[in-house]
């Protein structure tokens, strides 16, 4: 599950995507959006049980936690500002452990675990990639061409897409990395199914097929995205800053939907969604910047205060009964049944 990030430096990038391009180093994608097969509406989620979240918990004082990825609900890491890795077990957080820090600069990190055994980070401020296999994150490895490498997702059978802050694409195939068509531009999250599904977030939703990345469409959003989840390729669920969420059929992308409270801002944007982890079709869950968890069950979106006002900076959930959360303040919140 791919989480998001939101942290100052990320957020002011993702503001003025709508004039970024991909850099001239790379090819630049095809202006035509891949087409795809026909696909009805999913019918309405069935209803599971909503999640309560637990007190903040905290788990690096004194440093924000930038990113958190689950790889099953008893493997957890989230890294903090410093480059450092914190592992909840299900029951309690160890660590921190120091990682690969000639990779890590300011700015935020990115995870995504797809397992309890593989892991990829990156780091907004550098052009390295590490690893996780179960024991021991490994030593950097740089990608060529890379110019600040802004988030990762991997897919459960090993595949991973990284981009950078000009739209430099990569993906991790077959034991290694190598360049693919370019992306366009810096991406706040990136959520992969499979080697030719992966959707990415930033001015715009983009789509990859295995061979390309789509032209960025807002579908309708009024402000940059900062977070997208697939649990399959016929379902996924973006959030965007002004406080909307849409959600993706297989075929098509719906109309923006209003999800945290009050009317939607009109002059500027108000408690901005910052991350949202959909561990199936049926359930996902988003955190805001005002300390907000927003749920998604039964088709119907609801909101709590969980975090008493820290902004919320990234949530993953490897089930619909477990979701983790972190915050900017160094804290951690889980939520169960």
């Amino acid at each position: 599950m791919r989480p998001a990030i939101w942290f100052p430096s990320l957020v002011c990038a993702s503001l003025v995507l709508a004039g970024c391009t991909a850099s001239t180093s790379t090819t630049r994608p095809s202006t035509t959006t891949p087409t795809h097969p026909s696909s009805p509406p999913p019918s309405t989620p069935e209803a599971g049980t909503p999640l309560h979240f637990s007190a903040a918990t905290p788990v690096a004082p004194g440093t924000g936690l930038a990113s958190v990825s689950c790889g099953s609900p008893t493997f957890c890491v989230a890294f903090d500002a410093a480059g450092r890795a914190h592992v909840f077990n299900g029951t309690r957080w160890s660590g921190p452990d120091p990682v690969a820090p000639q990779a890590i600069g300011p700015g935020a990190i990115s995870v995504s675990c797809s397992n309890p055994i593989y892991c990829m980070a990156v780091a907004t401020a550098g052009d390295q990639v590490t690893s996780w296999d179960g024991q021991t994150w490994s030593a950097p490895v740089t990608l060529d061409g890379a110019n600040g490498l802004e988030a990762v997702g991997c897919a459960p059978a090993g595949y991973c897409a990284a981009v950078d802050a000009e739209g430099n694409a990569f993906a991790f195939t077959g034991g290694s990395w190598s360049g693919t068509s370019g992306d366009w531009g810096s991406v706040s999250a990136i959520s992969c199914v499979n080697p030719s599904f992966c959707m990415s977030t930033s001015g715009g939703i983009s789509q990859w097929n295995g061979a390309q990345w789509s032209t960025p469409d807002p579908y309708g959003a009024t402000s940059s995205f900062t977070g997208v989840s697939c649990p399959t390729a016929s379902f996924c669920t973006a959030v965007e800053q002004a406080g909307s969420a849409l959600q993706w059929n297989g075929a098509t992308w719906s109309a923006p939907v209003r999800i945290e409270p009050g009317p939607a801002p009109t002059t500027s944007i108000g408690v901005a969604p910052t991350a949202v982890s959909c561990p199936t079709a049926s359930y996902c869950a988003a955190t805001d910047a005002a300390g907000g968890i927003l749920q998604w069950n039964a088709g119907v979106w609801t909101r709590a205060d969980v975090d008493g006002g820290r902004t919320l900076t990234s949530i993953s959930c490897p089930t619909p009964t477990l979701c983790v959360a972190v915050d900017r303040s160094g804290n951690a919140v889980v939520g169960r049944p």
